[in-house]
């Protein structure tokens, strides 16, 4: 086979095992699509050598036309030529960077989608979100970005405790704040320039009724309001503000075993608020984008070794962390009363 159809076959395969990877509901269906790649030429990769001969012969082309212009004809044209055959020489090295990357990636996805089937969380398409519109509304924590918000991401999943279960959903938010920044040159002229800055924080929301009307934030947006509560431990009151609707409701969740267990989840996510609703909502916020975090030990090019690691289980240890910690709070606060 030659390595044009050897990549074109290569392509065709990785566009319909990415297309079917969003749809997977089970490690059955997953290891299905390595079974296709499984039939390809091993290992799985392109043939890059008609590229790298490619970027060579134009490289070569660059450098004679220098040489001639230097050495036997000094054609004023001979550099622009030679200059352009370099320019050239580096699109089949984007190429073969391009379609590496790609590999690469395709196999972090795979290895992802598998990591969230092996801890019962699905993916929703936008059609599927609860509705993240009166999250906004209800929520302090996305009272953010004075130009633009929007969820990027939202997954389901479910916690089973010793004494507890829930449903949650992991969200990712994206926001952008825009300011106006004035400057002026050496001549005195106003200059005016519109900045763009971009945010994500990233969270998980649950069902919590033990507590309402409750703020606990180490990053407090905006629109936070209640009655000041402090604690007895000096290292939470560093970490957090608080503020309820009562500081008798704070104190009853506020226990000793609560603020140490929100102390070390502190330790573990940065910029952490929890936000209790009056309905019986917590929102938990965060800066940490690597909770729902699996790398794959390989690639796909070493496809034997990457199926057997999709058939092992794969652990998403800080999102279990988050999720044990809440599950403390909640055995800590139901004997409230």
């Amino acid at each position: 086979m030659s390595a044009f159809q050897h990549n074109k076959t290569l392509a065709a395969a990785l566009a319909q095992v990415k297309r079917q990877s969003q749809t997977l509901h089970s490690k059955a269906e997953l290891l299905k699509l390595l079974d296709k790649l499984a039939v390809l030429p091993q290992p799985i990769r392109y043939h890059h050598l008609p590229l790298w001969l490619c970027s060579a012969g134009l490289v070569a082309g660059a450098l004679g036309c220098m040489w001639l212009y230097h050495y036997l004809v000094e054609l004023t044209w001979l550099p622009a030529i030679g200059w352009t055959l370099l320019g050239l020489s580096l699109l089949p090295l984007i190429i073969i960077g391009w379609r590496y990357a790609g590999l690469k990636k395709l196999g972090r996805q795979l290895y992802w989608h598998n990591a969230l089937l092996d801890n019962q969380l699905q993916l929703l398409r936008p059609g599927q979100w609860p509705d993240s519109r009166s999250w906004q509304q209800q929520f302090a924590e996305f009272d953010r970005g004075n130009h633009k918000r929007e969820f990027k991401q939202i997954i389901a999943g479910h916690y089973v405790g010793e004494e507890h279960q829930f449903d949650y959903h992991y969200w990712h938010f994206h926001y952008v704040d825009r300011r106006t920044v004035t400057s002026t040159n050496s001549k005195g002229q106003v200059r005016t320039r519109t900045e763009y800055t971009h945010y994500d924080r990233y969270g998980l929301m649950l069902p919590f009724r033990y507590v309402q009307n409750l703020f606990i934030c180490a990053f407090a947006p905006s629109g936070i309001n209640g009655e000041k509560y402090q604690s007895d431990s000096g290292r939470f009151n560093k970490i957090f503000k608080v503020r309820a609707s009562e500081q008798m409701q704070a104190a009853r969740f506020l226990k000793p075993a609560a603020v140490v267990a929100l102390e070390d989840l502190a330790g573990q996510l940065r910029q952490l608020n929890l936000e209790f609703s009056a309905d019986g909502t917590l929102c938990i916020s965060f800066a940490n984008a690597d909770l729902l975090d699996a790398q794959p030990p390989c690639g796909l090019d070493q496809l034997s070794r990457f199926r057997q690691s999709i058939e092992q289980a794969t652990a998403l240890p800080k999102l279990q962390q988050t999720l044990a910690a809440v599950h403390q709070l909640m055995r800590h606060s139901d004997s409230n009363f």
